[in-house]
Protein backbone atom coordinates (compact mmCIF):
# COMPACT_ATOMS: atom_id res chain seq x y z
CA UNK A 1 0.00 0.00 0.00
CA UNK A 2 1.23 3.77 -0.75
CA UNK A 3 1.38 5.56 1.65
CA UNK A 4 1.62 9.31 1.05
CA UNK A 5 2.72 10.62 4.52
CA UNK A 6 6.03 8.04 5.34
CA UNK A 7 9.55 9.04 5.33
CA UNK A 8 11.09 9.62 1.71
CA UNK A 9 13.72 6.84 1.14
CA UNK A 10 16.19 8.65 -1.29
CA UNK A 11 19.55 9.54 -0.22
CA UNK A 12 19.64 13.25 -0.79
CA UNK A 13 23.17 13.52 -0.46
CA UNK A 14 24.17 11.55 -3.63
CA UNK A 15 21.77 13.64 -5.32
CA UNK A 16 23.98 16.74 -5.73
CA UNK A 17 26.87 14.67 -7.47
CA UNK A 18 25.91 14.88 -10.75
CA UNK A 19 27.89 15.45 -13.69
CA UNK A 20 27.25 16.38 -17.52
CA UNK A 21 29.98 16.28 -20.08
CA UNK A 22 29.92 19.44 -21.85
CA UNK A 23 29.49 20.08 -25.66
CA UNK A 24 31.91 22.45 -27.22
CA UNK A 25 28.73 24.22 -29.64
CA UNK A 26 26.63 24.48 -27.17
CA UNK A 27 25.40 27.32 -25.27
CA UNK A 28 23.61 25.69 -22.09
CA UNK A 29 24.87 24.06 -19.52
CA UNK A 30 28.25 24.74 -17.07
CA UNK A 31 31.91 24.82 -18.22
CA UNK A 32 34.66 24.86 -15.63
CA UNK A 33 37.59 28.14 -15.95
CA UNK A 34 39.91 26.29 -18.08
CA UNK A 35 37.09 24.73 -20.91
CA UNK A 36 36.20 28.52 -20.81
CA UNK A 37 40.00 29.00 -21.34
CA UNK A 38 40.46 26.55 -24.25
CA UNK A 39 36.63 27.38 -26.02
CA UNK A 40 36.72 30.66 -26.15
CA UNK A 41 40.42 30.95 -26.75
CA UNK A 42 40.36 28.03 -29.32
CA UNK A 43 36.97 29.09 -31.48
CA UNK A 44 38.41 33.06 -31.23
CA UNK A 45 42.19 31.73 -33.03
CA UNK A 46 40.23 29.40 -35.26
CA UNK A 47 38.07 32.78 -36.27
CA UNK A 48 41.33 34.88 -36.97
CA UNK A 49 42.80 31.68 -39.18
CA UNK A 50 39.47 32.04 -41.42
CA UNK A 51 39.74 35.68 -41.55
CA UNK A 52 43.13 35.53 -42.76
CA UNK A 53 42.36 33.08 -44.79
CA UNK A 54 39.57 35.31 -46.37
CA UNK A 55 41.70 38.43 -46.24
CA UNK A 56 44.56 36.69 -48.40
CA UNK A 57 41.90 36.00 -50.93
CA UNK A 58 39.92 39.51 -51.08
CA UNK A 59 42.57 41.79 -51.12
CA UNK A 60 43.83 40.97 -54.30
CA UNK A 61 40.72 40.92 -55.68
CA UNK A 62 39.76 44.31 -54.34
CA UNK A 63 43.29 45.62 -55.61
CA UNK A 64 42.27 44.66 -58.93
CA UNK A 65 39.08 47.08 -58.99
CA UNK A 66 36.77 44.11 -57.93
CA UNK A 67 35.69 43.31 -61.65
CA UNK A 68 33.81 40.16 -62.79
CA UNK A 69 34.01 37.01 -61.24
CA UNK A 70 36.51 37.88 -58.49
CA UNK A 71 34.48 40.69 -57.31
CA UNK A 72 31.47 38.12 -56.80
CA UNK A 73 34.05 35.99 -54.86
CA UNK A 74 34.93 38.93 -52.79
CA UNK A 75 31.37 39.23 -51.94
CA UNK A 76 30.92 35.76 -51.13
CA UNK A 77 33.62 35.81 -48.82
CA UNK A 78 32.86 39.22 -47.17
CA UNK A 79 29.42 37.66 -46.40
CA UNK A 80 31.07 34.53 -45.22
CA UNK A 81 33.09 36.55 -42.95
CA UNK A 82 30.65 39.07 -41.54
CA UNK A 83 29.00 35.95 -40.57
CA UNK A 84 31.63 33.82 -38.94
CA UNK A 85 32.34 36.99 -36.87
CA UNK A 86 28.60 37.42 -35.47
CA UNK A 87 28.66 33.46 -35.03
CA UNK A 88 32.38 33.95 -32.62
CA UNK A 89 30.04 36.69 -30.88
CA UNK A 90 27.42 34.67 -30.56
CA UNK A 91 29.39 31.25 -29.26
CA UNK A 92 31.71 33.38 -27.00
CA UNK A 93 28.94 35.27 -25.20
CA UNK A 94 27.27 31.77 -24.28
CA UNK A 95 30.48 30.15 -23.20
CA UNK A 96 30.90 33.56 -21.07
CA UNK A 97 27.21 32.94 -19.66
CA UNK A 98 27.85 29.29 -19.32
CA UNK A 99 31.19 29.96 -17.05
CA UNK A 100 29.23 32.60 -15.04
CA UNK A 101 26.71 29.55 -14.51
CA UNK A 102 29.13 27.41 -13.05
CA UNK A 103 30.12 30.16 -10.43
CA UNK A 104 26.22 30.25 -9.58
CA UNK A 105 25.72 33.74 -11.15
CA UNK A 106 22.97 34.60 -13.74
CA UNK A 107 23.88 35.04 -17.30
CA UNK A 108 22.67 38.38 -16.66
CA UNK A 109 26.13 39.41 -15.18
CA UNK A 110 27.75 39.37 -18.87
CA UNK A 111 26.49 42.39 -19.90
CA UNK A 112 29.13 43.84 -17.14
CA UNK A 113 31.32 43.20 -19.87
CA UNK A 114 30.11 46.45 -21.95
CA UNK A 115 31.00 48.44 -18.74
CA UNK A 116 34.46 49.92 -18.75
CA UNK A 117 36.87 48.77 -15.61
CA UNK A 118 33.84 46.19 -14.42
CA UNK A 119 34.82 43.93 -17.86
CA UNK A 120 38.42 43.84 -16.71
CA UNK A 121 37.39 42.17 -13.03
CA UNK A 122 34.35 40.37 -14.66
CA UNK A 123 37.45 38.91 -16.98
CA UNK A 124 39.60 37.90 -14.20
CA UNK A 125 36.83 36.08 -12.05
CA UNK A 126 35.69 34.44 -15.21
CA UNK A 127 39.40 32.94 -15.59
CA UNK A 128 40.19 32.70 -12.47
CA UNK A 129 37.36 31.89 -9.85
CA UNK A 130 36.61 28.48 -8.91
CA UNK A 131 33.31 26.88 -10.10
CA UNK A 132 30.92 25.56 -7.37
CA UNK A 133 30.93 22.57 -6.31
CA UNK A 134 28.43 19.99 -7.27
CA UNK A 135 25.04 21.10 -8.39
CA UNK A 136 23.65 24.48 -8.72
CA UNK A 137 20.94 26.82 -9.53
CA UNK A 138 21.70 26.14 -13.32
CA UNK A 139 22.41 22.62 -13.55
CA UNK A 140 24.77 19.47 -12.58
CA UNK A 141 28.45 20.31 -12.61
CA UNK A 142 30.52 19.36 -15.75
CA UNK A 143 32.77 16.92 -15.52
CA UNK A 144 36.79 17.17 -14.69
CA UNK A 145 38.28 18.01 -17.30
CA UNK A 146 40.14 15.40 -19.91
CA UNK A 147 43.32 14.72 -21.46
CA UNK A 148 42.25 16.59 -24.41
CA UNK A 149 41.31 19.88 -22.83
CA UNK A 150 44.75 19.91 -20.80
CA UNK A 151 46.21 19.39 -23.69
CA UNK A 152 44.54 21.82 -25.85
CA UNK A 153 45.07 24.58 -22.54
CA UNK A 154 48.76 23.53 -23.08
CA UNK A 155 48.97 24.27 -26.42
CA UNK A 156 47.04 27.72 -26.36
CA UNK A 157 48.89 29.20 -23.47
CA UNK A 158 51.88 28.81 -24.85
CA UNK A 159 50.84 29.83 -27.92
CA UNK A 160 49.73 33.42 -26.25
CA UNK A 161 52.58 33.17 -24.36
CA UNK A 162 54.89 33.40 -27.22
CA UNK A 163 52.80 36.25 -29.23
CA UNK A 164 52.91 38.44 -25.96
CA UNK A 165 57.04 37.50 -25.26
CA UNK A 166 58.13 37.31 -28.73
CA UNK A 167 55.68 39.32 -31.01
CA UNK A 168 55.19 42.12 -28.42
CA UNK A 169 58.10 43.48 -28.21
CA UNK A 170 58.86 43.36 -31.70
CA UNK A 171 56.00 45.13 -32.17
CA UNK A 172 56.79 47.88 -29.73
CA UNK A 173 59.46 48.66 -31.04
CA UNK A 174 59.13 49.13 -34.64
CA UNK A 175 56.22 51.37 -32.85
CA UNK A 176 58.53 53.25 -31.15
CA UNK A 177 61.06 53.99 -34.13
CA UNK A 178 57.98 54.72 -36.14
CA UNK A 179 57.29 57.52 -34.02
CA UNK A 180 60.71 58.55 -33.65
CA UNK A 181 60.60 59.08 -37.31
CA UNK A 182 57.06 60.74 -37.19
CA UNK A 183 58.76 63.60 -34.60
CA UNK A 184 61.69 63.81 -37.04
CA UNK A 185 59.12 64.54 -40.49
CA UNK A 186 57.19 66.85 -38.08
CA UNK A 187 60.32 68.91 -36.90
CA UNK A 188 61.58 69.19 -40.68
CA UNK A 189 58.31 70.04 -41.40
CA UNK A 190 58.16 73.30 -38.65
CA UNK A 191 61.71 73.99 -39.89
CA UNK A 192 61.03 73.97 -43.53
CA UNK A 193 58.20 76.92 -43.02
Amino acid sequence: MNQPYQAPGADVAVAGNETYQPKFISLSGRIGRMRYFVYATGLTMLFYLVVGVVAAILVPAFASGGEGAMGMVAIVLSTVALAAFVGMLIMTWGYMVRRLNDINLSGWMSLLMLVPLANLILGLVLIFKKGSQGGNDYGAAPVANSGGVKAAFAVLLLLLVGYFGVLMPITLQQYAQYVQQAEQSQMQFENFQ
